[in-house]
């Protein structure tokens, strides 16, 4: 698609190529992009899909208060850790590029006490002081039982949970191994500058093999560190991380990440359902050709 961008002050979209009372489905900022889908009957008119306030719009605009963009203006928003997280004018979607180190949370044989897991133990605390696995009132962490996924694991979290079960039971939290998911960090200065939230969805791309995923974010990091999936976004991207069964095998370079403020409904999703929500944002945005221009 065709990339251009708002001209005036504000610019009506509208549900048909015609001005009334009835059909104005959203107003759009001065230097906002859309992405052209076609032309209308009425050639003052343009039919676009845009992405305000995490919401897919589409409609009709007029095409004389429309600019093309040949070159995008692009801002750096904040550095985190040396990575520099960017931004287009007139689009809320963040992008960055650096490595992928591995988070297992979540994952039902992420933790075990013999630190057996998939993940090392120490990954998720020590006694006294655990931060990714559930404990009791005590603070000593729950252990799986025999109806659970994996008895005798501890129980791995991650901050986007369903609410739909209670906090020591494994289906609350969002695997690892089955979910293609990233991580941002704990950093309040970047939440408030990106607007970005748990549940809200990103394009992750690895520019080495050419591999595109879709994924959730679904885990909080340290507040100076940026670039981290889980399993199976690894996995989706071509690297397999695990060896001799526990993640030891991140990815060191080249993958971008493309993140979609405002897309997400602040609850864990399906692998389908991320895919089927992400890909109309990533081709709206502009799809794998914009993401190899980056």
């Amino acid at each position: 698609m065709q990339q251009y961008k708002v001209t005036s002050d504000t610019l009506n979209i509208r549900s048909a190529p015609i001005v009334n009372d009835t059909n104005l489905i959203g107003v759009l900022p001065k230097s906002h992009i859309v992405s052209k889908i076609a032309n209308s009957d009425d050639d003052k008119w343009f039919k676009v899909a845009t992405i305000l306030e995490g919401e897919i719009l589409e409609g009709f605009v007029s095409q004389k208060l429309l600019s093309k963009i040949t070159v995008f203006s692009i801002n750096t928003l904040i550095e985190i850790g040396g990575i520099s997280i960017k931004q287009a004018d007139g689009e809320s979607a963040i992008f960055y590029e650096s490595g992928m180190s591995i988070n297992a949370d979540g994952a039902p044989n992420a933790y075990h006490p013999a630190d057996t897991g998939i993940d090392f133990l120490a990954n998720a605390g020590n006694p006294g002081n655990w931060w990714a696995v559930v404990v009791n009132q005590n603070g000593n962490p729950f252990i799986q039982s025999s109806t659970d996924p994996c008895p005798g694991y501890y129980i791995s979290t991650t901050a986007l949970f369903d609410s739909g079960f209670v906090k020591h039971d494994p289906r609350r939290y969002v695997d690892s191994t089955k979910i293609p998911y990233i991580v941002l960090p704990g950093n309040s200065e970047f939440t408030k500058l990106t607007g970005v939230k748990l549940g809200d969805f990103a394009v992750v791309y690895n520019t080495s093999n050419e591999k595109l995923a879709f994924a959730i974010y679904a885990d909080i990091g340290p507040k100076k560190q940026i670039g981290e999936g889980s399993i199976a976004l690894s996995h989706a991207l071509g690297n397999d991380p695990l060896i001799r069964s526990r993640v030891r095998r991140g990815i060191p370079k080249d993958i971008v990440y493309v993140v979609f403020p405002g897309s997400g409904n602040g609850q864990p999703r399906t692998t389908s359902e991320i895919e089927a929500e992400t890909k109309r944002l990533f081709e709206i945005w502009g799809g794998i050709e914009r993401i190899k221009s980056l």
